[in-house]
């Protein structure tokens, strides 16, 4: 298998240089076997850190260095010289541990983690594999998301202590206190947190020129449907390349224009000039609610409440007339989930497409 030098300047005017595999070449059961690795959901994320604020927890944030090199092959894997190092024997590399670009190293590299947190007597959700939690005199969790770690304690000491048995067998930046996370912007205060995203959002009006539009008051004309969008010109730009950012920004932080961004993403394969105006006057909207933020608060009760909302239309969309599902669970007054979805089948009637709804939501 050959190999590539990946060059880059970073911000800082640092200069990077990464050795990769390329392993495109590798070949299935011979090379590699499993190339799975999980990352924890949006849902479970915001899930846990409204735990955590309510529990009244530090969260503390760090990084893995050069994650993937620590992971262990279980294959034997031979790799040509790289570039600028050839000694013209023509010898080749065996490789003792990952290396970035190997399919198989975001699985290994989850293996090496999870195998050393447990150790640590960490105990794995078995609904979540990349949340880690530790009950003993104090209560401590680990969130992981590849190679960004996520950790909160009641007892700073023992906080202190697993992070730093974590520096001993991994390379990784100074734990600070937690303002990011995944491009998403942490304000954490008496026993507040809040999640914006605002920075993203200025990224992707810069990106798609929009940065000096005029806001808009909704995400779009209220009572749309994809069919609306369907009878005009052919587009020809990045429509799937803004659905994907927007989706992303839904699924995060922005619940308010998922349904939008869901209406609108129906109609990828042939999009239309007046689809886009759609997605604009999403990012019109955006332009005009960018500081908008999801807020946890501890509750002053015992009795924590979670609020579950669920609706849907009836085959508002004349398209196909499936009609569209919607639900949002509130924990401790946040919320952690939601969802939109058009239906699979053809609800005869109101209180069928209501029922259809509530049971998806279950």
């Amino acid at each position: 298998m050959s190999c590539k030098w990946m060059l880059r300047i970073k911000r800082n005017n640092v200069y990077k240089a990464r050795l990769v595999a390329r392993g495109f070449e590798q070949k299935p059961g011979v090379d590699y076997f499993e190339t799975y690795a999980p990352v924890i959901s949006m849902s479970s994320l915001r899930l846990v850190l409204a735990i955590i604020i309510q529990k009244n927890l530090e969260i503390y944030a760090l990084d893995v260095k050069t994650a993937f090199l620590n992971g262990d092959l279980q294959e034997t894997i031979y790799m040509e010289q790289p570039m600028g190092y050839n000694d013209n024997s023509g010898r080749v590399c065996k490789l003792l541990k990952s290396l970035y670009g190997l399919k198989q190293a975001p699985t290994q590299w989850f293996k090496r983690f999870t195998d050393f947190i447990i150790h640590l007597n960490f105990q794995q959700l078995n609904c979540e594999a990349c949340i880690f939690v530790r009950r003993s005199k104090s209560e401590i969790f680990i969130v992981l998301y590849v190679d960004d770690l996520l950790i909160a304690g009641s007892d700073d000491s023992e906080v202190g202590v697993v992070i730093q048995l974590l520096r001993n067998e991994f390379e990784m930046s100074k734990a600070e206190v937690e303002n990011e996370f995944l491009g998403i912007g942490f304000v954490y205060s008496h026993n507040k947190l809040s999640l914006c995203q605002k920075a993203y959002v200025e990224k992707v009006l810069n990106k798609f020129r929009m940065a000096d539009c005029k806001p808009s008051g909704t995400p779009l004309v209220p009572k749309s449907t994809s069919s609306d969008f369907v009878n005009s010109e052919r587009f020809h730009g990045p429509y799937r390349e803004l659905v994907g950012a927007l989706l992303y920004l839904s699924m995060t932080t922005r619940p308010d224009i998922l349904y939008s961004v869901n209406c609108l993403s129906q109609i990828q394969e042939q999009p239309t000039n007046s689809a886009w105006a759609g997605l604009k006057r999403i990012l019109r909207y955006l332009k005009g609610t960018s500081e908008l933020q999801l807020l946890f608060c501890k509750s002053d009760s015992d009795n924590i409440m979670i609020n579950v909302y669920v609706d849907a239309d009836w085959g508002a969309d004349t398209y196909d007339r499936k009609s569209i599902s919607g639900y949002i669970i509130f924990f401790i007054d946040c919320p952690v989930i939601w969802s939109v979805k058009k239906q699979t089948s053809i609800a005869l009637y109101t209180t069928e497409a209501e029922i259809l709804a509530l049971a998806k939501t279950i």
